[in-house]
């Protein structure tokens, strides 16, 4: 075999020359030539690439730069801005401190005027506080004077069995007073003053009388109120149901104890409203004004009762004017 190219070379003038070269020095030396192109050719691809990526990035670099200037540039205007806005927040507190200690010593002046204003008002209405207390005091005792009754913890006892030194006492006391008027209201409140039946008239008075039934000689322990037929009945105080029921001649029967020593007793009634143990208020309703039992007609038969006695209503039902006025104090 071989191992040799001959290689033959004609010119233009027609001469040939020949060479002969080893085919493993030829192949060596092509493969040393390809690979130097190729090295040529992958440096020249690198080198052309990292060239163009330093300039791509030395492009963002400057840009870069120039944002960082005008960053600079930005920061600076904003640190003037934030000056300039830091010395106007300083006037305008400086002006809202001056605005407002001019104000509160305005609302402090307006205060104290309320004050002395409210004081007076006070002042003024303590006074008609105490007229009023005492005129409802005087009305109270008007009226208990009137039917004869003693108001609870009105009598002076302390002048029995004590003495010592004498101490002029100060003027009553608007607390005093007005433990006074509730205890003078709280008597009433258990007193049975008024009429039982609004705007009625007594038909039979308390005491002897001629009996409308069989026209003897008898007593009678209360009055008779004319009243029309289911007409509204009232307690006159108020107090605990103790009965409630049919009673005999007396028809449908109340009795309420004022737990006071005082009773009053309601008979002929079309029927009771109450039943026994109940508690009501004075001024309730209690029944209606009928004809049962021993009755010639529509009314109601109205006793008070002080224990076991009898005693005339009349001038309790008299003063229901003032017991009214007495209704509308205890409201106030």
């Amino acid at each position: 075999m071989n191992e040799r190219f001959h290689i033959i070379v004609t010119g233009e003038n027609g001469r040939s020359s020949s060479f002969q070269i080893s085919k493993k020095r030829f192949f060596v030396t092509f493969s040393s030539l390809l690979i130097f192109l190729t090295s040529l050719c992958v440096f020249g691809y690198f080198t052309t690439g990292s060239y163009l990526s330093n300039k791509l990035m030395n492009g963002k670099v400057d840009e870069l730069q120039e944002r960082l200037v005008e960053s600079k540039r930005s920061i600076k205007d904003y640190q003037r801005q934030l000056a300039d806005l830091k010395k106007e927040h300083e006037k305008e507190i400086a002006a809202l401190t001056d605005d407002h200690e001019k104000q509160l010593a305005h609302v402090q002046t307006s205060f104290d005027l309320e004050n002395t204003n409210l004081q007076l008002e006070n002042l003024r209405l303590m006074n008609t506080a105490v007229n009023d207390l005492n005129e409802r005091s005087e009305l109270i005792e008007t009226v208990m004077n009137t039917i004869g009754v003693k108001i609870k913890g009105s009598a002076d006892t302390s002048r029995k069995n004590s003495g010592g030194p004498y101490i002029p006492a100060e003027e009553t006391s608007y607390d005093d007073l007005l433990k006074k008027v509730d205890d003078y209201l709280e008597t009433v409140r258990l007193m049975p003053l008024g009429r039982p039946v609004e705007g009625s008239e007594i038909s039979s008075p308390f005491g002897k009388r001629t009996d409308p039934i069989n026209g003897k000689n008898a007593f009678h322990e209360g009055v008779d109120i004319r009243g029309e037929r289911g007409e509204k009945v009232y307690a006159t105080a108020a107090g605990n149901i103790v009965k409630a029921f049919k009673n005999g001649n007396y028809g449908n029967y109340v009795e309420i104890d004022h737990d006071n020593g005082y009773r009053t007793i309601y008979a002929h009634l079309q029927n009771y409203l109450v039943k026994s143990g109940e508690v009501v208020e004075q001024g309730q309703v209690i029944g209606q004004v009928g004809d049962s039992g021993r009755s010639t007609g529509a009314h109601l038969h109205y006793e008070i009762r002080f224990g076991d006695k009898p005693i005339n209503p009349t001038k309790f039902i008299k003063v229901a004017e003032i017991g009214t006025k007495l209704q509308t104090a205890k409201r106030d």
